[in-house]
């Protein structure tokens, strides 16, 4: 018998002494991103595109080679160039952090830098650097409009104002508000009220109750797509607008098609996904009713209703003569048209959120990490937000990550301590990162043949420094199992950002 599984982990904090902290790739804090048509494969322009611009990474233009490469990548492992593993993410925070704190767990954060709504704002950075805000800003891509939109952002308050806050975390409403020289102010919206806040900070010498600004107050603001807000399970169509890529909402099969989009053919599409798309109320009319699907895609890609039709049927969707009632159900509805009800789809999911703790007055952070394969293994939207709101009471949840980014690292006790020092599990993410680097240069080698920097991921230019250093470190280290610490393995080997969990080591 062969058999496999795939596994969801939770974890909360556990008492005030645990704290969060954000990690993020530097050089990446502003992107490139993923874009989207709802058409071709989700692209990005070249990180080593962007690295020759900007001059990061200290690289040499030349060798970089920036004119020989494409405007944009439809190549997952290109898109993850120069990205830190999981091993540099924790190696680098020790770095930072020196002895100071002991390490609990770990948690993916794959969407942010790359996908709309994901900001952060960091009074410090992984590295001790000063103020910045992370979010979608690479010049020349589209740009997340952080001057217009309210986040509902994460927040961890210093030492200080933890004290009068009752806690280190919780969920605001805020805006960013440019000053100067990539300078932000972080204000609130709505509730607590300016007015409160001002008085809660009345003696706390970093607070100007002039101006309002929050960012001197917290070590970092963390935003994704809601789920649950202010004790509220959110209504799917008020939050659906936040999911760009709609596989991780709805099951589109992908269908054969002709056409030619973008400057290349197109052979196959995702049956509805631009409609979804492009169309806010299609997308929210989609969860409760079936939709009228055009055959036709945007104005140069076609589909056929007998190739739709066949395809739909083995992938088990039932053929209707009436109106759709149920999921999974569809009918001709003109010549040109479909009318389908789409299933939810499944996927793997990382979710942060707060509750009230069960054992004292204060709050709690709970970490989810459900994992599976995109779109064929693993939990819809919709189960995801029942066990953050229904099992765990969250007061507020957002989703941080869906697919192969998605994962959990858990430092497990014995009689209440914790089994491993840091070095253990810097060892243990050594070795795991290392043969999860092979595994992907391996894959690479088939889906890169083409680059101009060739296919072996490890030589290319952005990656040089961080590959040379990760084996450098596994030959020192020698090799360690993770199985015991990996409750949910990521899936690819680099990572834009994460988020560790650590405690206050006793003097």
């Amino acid at each position: 018998m062969k058999s496999q599984h795939f596994d969801i982990s939770f974890s909360t904090t556990d008492g005030p002494d645990e704290h969060m902290f954000l990690s993020v790739t530097p050089g990446f804090e502003h992107g490139p991103g993923i874009q989207r048509d709802g058409i071709s494969n989700p692209r990005m322009t070249d990180p080593h595109k962007v690295a020759a611009v900007l001059n990061s990474h200290r690289l040499d233009k030349e060798k970089i080679g920036s004119d020989k490469l494409p405007d944009t990548t439809i190549d997952p492992f290109v898109q993850r160039s120069g990205t830190w593993t999981l091993y540099h993410h924790l190696k680098h925070f020790f770095l930072t952090h020196g002895d100071d704190w002991k390490i609990v767990g770990i948690q993916s954060n794959g969407d942010l830098t790359m996908n709309y709504w994901h900001v952060a704002y960091m009074q410090r950075d992984i590295r001790g650097l000063q103020p910045s805000l992370c979010g979608l800003r690479t010049n020349g891509d589209p740009q997340e409009p952080i001057g217009q939109r309210t986040y509902r952002a994460l927040v961890k308050w210093t030492t200080e104002v933890a004290a009068c806050r009752g806690g280190a975390y919780e969920f605001l409403d805020i805006q960013f508000e440019p000053i100067v020289d990539e300078r932000w102010a972080v204000k609130a919206v709505g509730q607590p009220t300016v007015t409160e806040l001002d008085e809660a900070f009345v003696g706390i010498k970093a607070y100007d109750s002039d101006i309002h600004d929050l960012g001197p107050l917290m070590e970092f603001a963390l935003s994704g797509k809601p789920i649950v807000e202010k004790g509220i399970n959110i209504p799917f169509a008020n939050a659906i607008d936040r999911f760009e890529d709609i596989r991780h909402v709805f099951n589109l099969p992908t269908v054969q098609a002709e056409g030619f989009f973008r400057g290349s053919t197109v052979t196959s599409a995702n049956f509805g996904e631009y409609q979804l798309f492009k169309n806010l109320n299609e997308r929210r009319a989609a969860l409760s009713s079936p939709i009228v699907v055009d055959l036709k895609i945007g104005d140069s890609v076609v589909t056929y209703w007998e190739t739709v039709r066949n395809t739909l049927i083995t992938r088990h969707y039932a053929e209707v003569s009436e109106s759709p009632t149920r999921r999974g159900q569809f009918r001709k509805y003109a010549d040109g048209k479909v009318e389908i009800y789409f299933p939810h789809n499944v996927y793997p999911f990382g979710v942060i959120g707060i509750k009230k703790s069960d054992t004292d007055t204060g709050k709690q952070l709970v970490g989810l990490s459900s994992g599976g394969l995109s779109g064929r293994v693993g939990n819809t939207l919709e189960g995801i937000a029942q066990i953050m709101f229904d099992f765990f009471s969250c007061t507020d949840a957002m989703v941080l990550d869906e697919g192969f980014d998605v994962f959990s690292v858990s430092n497990p006790k014995d009689g209440g301590n914790l089994r491993y020092t840091n070095d253990d599990i810097l060892k243990k993410l050594c070795a795991f990162s290392k043969h999860r680097l092979d595994m992907d240069a391996s894959e690479a080698k088939k889906k890169s043949a083409s680059y101009p920097f060739g296919n072996n991921l490890k030589n290319w230019p952005l990656n040089i420094a961080l590959v040379s250093e990760l084996e450098k470190d596994f030959k020192d280290y020698g090799d360690a199992s993770s199985d015991d610490i990996l409750l949910v393995p990521p899936l690819r080997s680099q990572m834009r950002s994460v988020l560790i969990f650590a405690t206050k080591e006793a003097k």
